[in-house]
């Protein structure tokens, strides 16, 4: 596993859902399930949209979930929502113990997103 690419991101993309403003449209409700679900459990990340079928990765069918390609990146966007809410997920606490996730990216990211539930 490769965890530099995990946290590659450091700014939300500029069309990120987490943003208050110009963020791709998700179905009525959806991010506020992806919020309440990141704040629920702090071992779930959320990866960046631009980083998952694009890499290889896909829909399984069988399972019905989204099975990774491994080159797939954490989404800031959700990073900043959990560090502005004081909910760092595991991920997040692991990626600065191992020096690759720097919290003033997250500070810097704070004001462009939503940070409602």
């Amino acid at each position: 596993m490769d965890v530099k690419r995990l946290f590659q991101m450091k700014r939300p993309c500029p069309d990120c859902p987490f943003l208050k403003e110009g963020g791709i449209e998700l179905r009525d409700g959806r991010l506020r399930k992806i919020k309440q679900e990141l704040m629920a459990d702090d071992k779930q990340s959320f990866q960046c949209h631009k980083t998952t079928y694009s890499t290889g990765g896909g829909y399984d069918e069988d399972s019905g979930k989204y099975q990774p390609s491994g080159k797939e990146a954490y989404c800031a966007g959700a990073m900043a929502f959990l560090y502005a809410n004081r909910r760092m997920n595991v991920p997040m606490r692991l990626g600065v113990i191992l020096g690759v996730l720097d919290t003033a990216d997250l500070e810097a990211s704070i004001l462009l997103i939503d940070t409602n539930i």
